[in-house]
């Protein structure tokens, strides 16, 4: 619970309102707040400019919100692939060729806010996939939509014949046991029946203690 905000010393004072634990280099959501924030962030341009330089052939851009994002992110991996060439003193027909390479490589947009479901058509034309990132779009939305907006985002891309991933917490439970429970058995089933392309792990196989039954569990 917030107590203050001090804008002058970028403060925020708060209270704790449970007894859960909280990690390292966690992020903050703000349902229902427009965050005037850069996308990409100096931060999402370094990381895009060293995927290029190594050959990557996705990106997958958090919280896009905007069409605009995604021309944005398009425009990184250019710049990128500029960069590298004149940092290595390729020039000429390679030069040109790797360039033309680093725009091959597609853009994976992760929807995970209000704003992302709002303009997800203009998304969509702009991408080259979506990913149903369910995690922080159940903290910007009510979580009892999320459902429907995981349907809904799944059909738009299959009508379009766009790569669909539907992701985050799939398979939560194994984290920590070493065996999925039933509930999350036939949400993986019903991502699938929903028309999901691709069903993807994130903390199970990141952080947790059972990346590869997770992995067993999955493709099961």
């Amino acid at each position: 619970e917030v107590l203050s905000v001090d804008h002058e010393k970028r403060i925020i004072s708060g209270i704790v309102v449970n007894s859960q634990t909280i990690g390292n280099h966690k992020g903050v959501n703000l349902p229902g707040c427009n965050i005037d924030l850069a996308n990409p962030t100096q931060k999402d341009i370094e990381d895009i400019a060293f995927g290029v330089k190594n050959g990557v052939d996705f990106v997958a851009p958090s919280f896009i919100n905007t069409a605009q994002d995604v021309r944005n992110i398009r425009q990184a991996i250019i710049d990128g692939a500029v960069k590298h060439c004149k940092e290595e003193g390729i020039k000429g027909d390679e030069g040109a060729r790797f360039v033309e390479d680093a725009k091959r490589i597609k853009i994976i947009s992760k929807i995970e806010s209000a704003d992302g479901l709002t303009n997800f058509d203009e998304i969509l034309e702009e991408s080259d996939g979506i990913m149903v990132a369910r995690g922080d779009l159940g903290v910007e939305i009510p979580i009892e939509k999320v459902c429907m907006a995981q349907k809904t985002m799944i059909v738009k891309c299959n009508a379009v014949g766009k790569p669909v991933i539907t992701a985050t917490e799939m398979l939560d439970s194994m984290i920590v046991n070493p065996r999925a429970t039933v509930a999350e058995n036939n949400d993986v089933a019903n991502a699938v029946f929903d028309g999901s392309d691709c069903v993807m792990l994130s903390g199970e196989t990141a952080s947790g203690s059972f990346p590869r039954e997770a992995v067993e569990a999955m493709a099961a």
